[in-house]
This record gives C-alpha cells, sequence and structure tokens, in this order.
C-alpha cells in the first residue's frame, strides 16, 4: 500500500484536534511532513515523543486500510506505554492502539511475530526469559561438576561466559556474551554446551536467544519477510541510538525497502546498547533531520550540557533560566551529606507549589562497584549506602515466592509498573500451584499464560481474578510474618479447589515455595528517597542510577560524580575542566572514558530548573571552581 502522506493542511489540522501542540519551527515541522525513510537525531528535551506521538495520530486519521498497519517499537515498555498514553487521549489515536497496528518493545515484536511461533512449532516450551535466571541456573549446573567447579575457581573468566551462554545466529551456534567459549578439541567444551542444552529443555532463555530464534525463522522460511513488510508498511523506532547491531541487524532482516522506516533518538545518548558490533550500527546516517533546540531547559544549563556533548550541533535552551548551575564539592567525610545538602538547595530555590512527587532527583552513573584505593564518590552506594541492600539480582526474585507477592520480583526497568507487578503475582501463583502438584497446571511454565491455561479447563477464573488483583494491591504485607501469613490464606482460599484432594491449609503452608531465609525487605528499608523538611517547606529527593532515570525531566537534578570502569577515571574530574572552558575535551580519549561523558549528558539534561554536580574537592581545582563562577555557577562546600 501507499502510506499516506502528510501536508501543511494536516498540520493545520493538528492545531484544532491537539491545540496544545506548538509545532511552529522548521525543525519540528520537516519531521511532520517528511513521508520517505529517515533519521531524526533530536536533543534532549526537544520533545521527540511528542513529535513521533503527533505525527502518529495525523496518520491515523488518514490511515485507511484494516489489515496492514503502523508499527512502533520502542527500547522499554516505560516509554511504550509513554506513547500509548499519548495517543490514548485522542479518539483518532485510539485507533492505533489496537490491530492491525502494532506498539510494543523490539523484544516483544520478535517475540510475538517469530521467536515464539518458531519455538512453538518446535516443541520448545518457555518457562522463563531472563539474563539473571539462567546466569544463576548455569552457575548452579555448573558447580555440580567438582572438576569444573575447581576450573572456574582457577580461571577468574570462566564464570561469565558460562553465565552468559547464548545461541546465535540463524544455526543457533552457542556462543556466550561473557567471553569466548573454549575451542573445538577442549576438554571442557561438551560439559559448556550441556548446560545450554540441559537449561533449554527446562525452557530457560536469554533475552538473546530470542533472536536467534527469530533468524532461524526468518532463514527457513524466507517468505516471512516480504508478509512482514506488507503487514507494517510504515515502521517507527524511538530511541534507536540504544538499538544494538544485533537488534538492528534483524530488523534490517525482517523489512525490506518497500517499508518506510524512520528512527528517531540522539546518538549523544547511547548508554544502553551493547559494545559489541557497535562500528556497524547506521544511527543517524548523514542525511538525518535535526531538532537541535530543548524546551526542557534553559541557556545555563544547555552551555553545561553542550560542554560535555560529544558529536551534532550543540544544543540550544529554549526556556528562560530558572535558576543557575551549582558545584558542590564534599570532605571525603562528608560523602553522605551530599544528598541532604542538595535537597537543603533545593529547598532554598522552591516552594511547595512546585516541588511535585519526583520532581526532584539524584543519580549517578555506576551503583556500586570495587574501587577501594580511591576517595568515596565512586558508586552510588558511597552517597546513599542503602543501595546496597538493594544488589539482590532480579533473576533471583523470579525464583522467589516472596519477592514476587511484594513486586520485587522483576528486571529494574519493569519494577513499579502495575502491568509488572501483576505479571508477577501470576507468576507466584503458578509457583504455589506446581509446588501443591494441581494437575490443571501440568506442563505450564508461562505465568501470563495460567488464566487462559484455566478458561480453556473450564475453570471459573472469577477467584483468580480478585486473588491476583488483592495480591497486587497488597502493599507492604510480604515483608512481615503475619502479612506473610495472611496472604498464604488468601492463596488457600482461592486456589483450593484445584488444589489435589487431601490438601489441607497445614500442608499447604509447609509448601517449599514459602520457605525462603529472606523475605522481601519493606519499602522502607529499601528507601531510595532522602527527605529533608524545614518549618514550611518539605523535599523528596528520589536517589537512583542513570539508567534508571533515563529519559526522565526532572525540576531539580543531582548528578553525582562517579568511577567509571573500565576506564578507572572520575568522571567529573574529567569534565568539569571543559564544562568551566580551561580545556577542551582530547579528540583521542578511548571509547571507555567517551561513555562516561555521554553518561554526563544525560544526567546533566534531565533539570528544567536546577541543575547540581558534585565531586569531592580534591578532585577539583581552584582554578577549575574559578572558571565556572565566571561562567555563572554558584560553588558551594558541603558542611
Amino acid at each position: 500500500m501507499t502510506v499516506p502522506v502528510l501536508t501543511e493542511l494536516d498540520l493545520a489540522e493538528l492545531r484544532a484536534i491537539a491545540p496544545e501542540l506548538d509545532f511552529a519551527d522548521a525543525e519540528r515541522r520537516a519531521v511532520l511532513l517528511e513521508s520517505g525513510s529517515r533519521d531524526i537525531n533530536a536533543a534532549p528535551g526537544s520533545g521527540k515523543t511528542t513529535v513521533l506521538a503527533a505525527k502518529l495520530l495525523l496518520l491515523g486519521r488518514k490511515w485507511a486500510d484494516t489489515r496492514k498497519g503502523i508499527c512502533v517499537l520502542s527500547h522499554t515498555n516505560v516509554a511504550r506505554e509513554e506513547i500509548q498514553r499519548r495517543l490514548g487521549d485522542s479518539a483518532e489515536g485510539n485507533q492505533l492502539l489496537g490491530y492491525p497496528h502494532f506498539i510494543g518493545t523490539i523484544h516483544a515484536l520478535v517475540n510475538q511475530f517469530l521467536a515464539l511461533p518458531y519455538m512453538k512449532s518446535n516443541g520448545l516450551a518457555v518457562d522463563v526469559i531472563d539474563d539473571d535466571v539462567f546466569s544463576r541456573r548455569a552457575l548452579a549446573i555448573a558447580s555440580t561438576n567438582w572438576k569444573f567447579r575447581a576450573y572456574m575457581d582457577k580461571n577468574a573468566g570462566v564464570a561469565p561466559m558460562v553465565a552468559g551462554l547464548v545461541y546465535r545466529g540463524p544455526n543457533l551456534d552457542v556462543g556466550s556474551e561473557g567471553g569466548a567459549l573454549p575451542g573445538e578439541k577442549a576438554a571442557t567444551r561438551p560439559f559448556i554446551l550441556g548446560i545450554k542444552e540441559t537449561l533449554s529443555s527446562q525452557g530457560i532463555f536469554r533475552y538473546a536467544d530470542m533472536f536467534a530464534f527469530a533468524e532461524r525463522l526468518l532463514q527457513t522460511s524466507p517468505h516471512l519477510r516480504d508478509r512482514l513488510s506488507k503487514r507494517f508498511p510504515m515502521v517507527f523506532i524511538d530511541e534507536m541510538q540504544d538499538t544494538s547491531w544485533e537488534q538492528e541487524r534483524l530488523l534490517q532482516l525482517m523489512f525490506d525497502d518497500t517499508v518506510v522506516i524512520q528512527r528517531f533518538g540522539d546518538i549523544n545518548q547511547r548508554i544502553l546498547g551493547s559494545d559489541e558490533g557497535a562500528e556497524n550500527l547506521t544511527f543517524p546516517k548523514a542525511n538525518a533531520l535535526q531538532i537541535s533546540t530543548s524546551k526542557r531547559f534553559g541557556p545555563a544549563i544547555a552551555r553545561a550540557v553542550a560542554a560535555v556533548q560529544l558529536t551534532g550541533i550543540p544544543v540550544v535552551g529554549e526556556r528562560a533560566d530558572q535558576h543557575a548551575p551549582m558545584l558542590l564539592t564534599y570532605s571525603t567525610g562528608e560523602v553522605e551529606r551530599v544528598i541532604p545538602a542538595f535537597a537543603e538547595e533545593v529547598l532554598k530555590r522552591f516552594d511547595r507549589t512546585v516541588l511535585r512527587p519526583g520532581s526532584v532527583k539524584a543519580l549517578c552513573a555506576r551503583k556500586q562497584g570495587d574501587a577501594k584505593k580511591e576517595l568515596p564518590g565512586r558508586t552510588l552506594a558511597d552517597y546513599w549506602p542503602s543501595f546496597e541492600a538493594k544488589a539482590e539480582p532480579a533473576g533471583g526474585r523470579l525464583e522467589r515466592f516472596w519477592w514476587l507477592v511484594s513486586g520485587m520480583g522483576g528486571s529494574p526497568r519493569a519494577e513499579g509498573t502495575l502491568a509488572a507487578h501483576t505479571g508477577q503475582v501470576r507468576r507466584a501463583v503458578l509457583m504455589a500451584l506446581r509446588s501443591a502438584g494441581a494437575e490443571v497446571v501440568n506442563g505450564l511454565r508461562d505465568g501470563q499464560q495460567l488464566l487462559r491455561r484455566l478458561v480453556d479447563a473450564g475453570v471459573d477464573t472469577k477467584e483468580i481474578r480478585r486473588l491476583v488483583r488483592d495480591l497486587v494491591v497488597a502493599g507492604d504485607m510480604a515483608a512481615t510474618e503475619a502479612g506473610r501469613k495472611q496472604i498464604q490464606a488468601m492463596l488457600f482460599g482461592a486456589l483450593q479447589p484445584l488444589l489435589p484432594v487431601g490438601m489441607t491449609p497445614e500442608r499447604f503452608d509447609k509448601l517449599s515455595i514459602f520457605d525462603e531465609l529472606e523475605a522481601p525487605p519493606s519499602a522502607d528499608a529499601m528507601s531510595s528517597v532522602c527527605s529533608v523538611e524545614t518549618a514550611d517547606n518539605q523535599v523528596d529527593v528520589h536517589v537512583g542510577t542513570l539508567a534508571s532515570m533515563k529519559g526522565e525531566t526532572h525540576l531539580a537534578t543531582l548528578v553525582l560524580e562517579s568511577y567509571g570502569w573500565p576506564g578507572r577515571r572520575f568522571d567529573l574530574k574529567e569534565a568539569l575542566p571543559v564544562v568551566g572552558g580551561l580545556s577542551v575535551r582530547d579528540p583521542k580519549l578511548k571509547e571507555s572514558h567517551l561513555s562516561q561523558y555521554r553518561n554526563l549528558y544525560v544526567g546533566m539534561s534531565r533539570p528544567t530548573s536546577f541543575l547540581c554536580l558534585a565531586a569531592n574537592a580534591e578532585r577539583v581545582s581552584d582554578d577549575c571552581k574559578g572558571a565556572l563562577q565566571s561562567l555563572g555557577w554558584v560553588v558551594e562546600h558541603v558542611r
């Protein structure tokens, strides 16, 4: 089909259906009117997602085909939900939220249309697709062989290699994301390959395995490329800079040249993608459209952000400046005072009317690490020690009943969303049924399929749905012994008709899944919020990693100095002289050091009104402080 072409008349209609949107500038109008395949490189705060949603809104009004649709791809469920929310605000946008259109992550597209159909047709069951679960199980199997365990103990690189075993390419060759496998004739190779085979037979896979299965299907059924290209004649990809080469290559195999593909991103914000094959990545192409202005912040923050920008037109801030940027220096012994000191500075600048929940955040590029010879200011755990307690791997939680019920059983990116918690609770309910020996779930491994299995078996699922709902909203109930007993009673009451004859409440309570050495901590124990109050004001500073806050907009942001690995340099020690104009960035920097600049670019571009950086005083010279002050920065020392 011929995809709809947008015109100036459509942009005029946009003012009528979405009067709050303003696309008067030439850069954004060019993006809206582009009808061919093109890359769009957009500055932070440029309203890239808003432009994409507006374009989808206009296309939805003109889309007539009921069997072919628009495909919109993102990297995270949070980004997907943001696009869906924007479209759902209007009748025109709602048309794109269902068939024949697709809005979801790249992984979801690959799983739905290629990987899972291939696996089902080839008799491969799926229990869980999760890197951490796979790693834990692989290492557990490896440790059962005492000779191989001794081999791992003597060679530090073996365990990561085993933990990262993955299928690659259309022939499903076994490789590893954690290092090279031993040679073909190595004595250990058959045992290592056996680990992958064993876990595959148990339905335990890594995320990247799905791309190999997808590629296998495309090779064995080459006509699928033509069918996918006709099914989705127009494809939009958001946050393209975070696409790995493996993902980009698979998308090239899925869609042919008849498909209009528009890729949105900011190459300077590439912090999440894999480095493997990075030299082959094509975003942004030479003819990319630019959105160089930011509607998020003013000139002062823009100058700081542009100083750490690696490529492209320097970002320009269109908003008025609210507050001067600030550098907080601290003595080694005061490192834990940095975040509270930032909170106090926020209270001096903003009143209750603008301090909305979640609007003030402190971030660090690294959560934790081992750099004991360096002065504190190395990782987030230095500034906020409670983050050490949050190091439980997500994969371990996926196998632990109480963590699932509490909503802490998923990946860091998914935590906190209602959909993610609902999925975790369904998995917990399935675990309870399987542990009790309920015949109705024999062979079922995927919690998302639980309700469908029960319906197919003629079970009235009303009580099960109510149970899932009640557990999702149970809050911190799983954090106390009394709460856990109450949850067990809720489970037995709802599941009793499905349980084996003779299953009593006492026997049910003694099921092994309930026997965890450690229950999930309460929200207070896992606190990632620093609260500071004055007589007439109060602020909550949300603390987290840079990756967890990517894509967010804050009122005020604190960027905490960190120690890079494997570059072994402190990011702000290197960047502050550049920000202050004392030096220029070394054009010959290694990739590990360039990545620290990208991290700073992402972190420093979050706030609308107040940017604050924090660094150990021993790593900031007096000349650097003076240079920043001459540019209008406020420099203070934490007391």
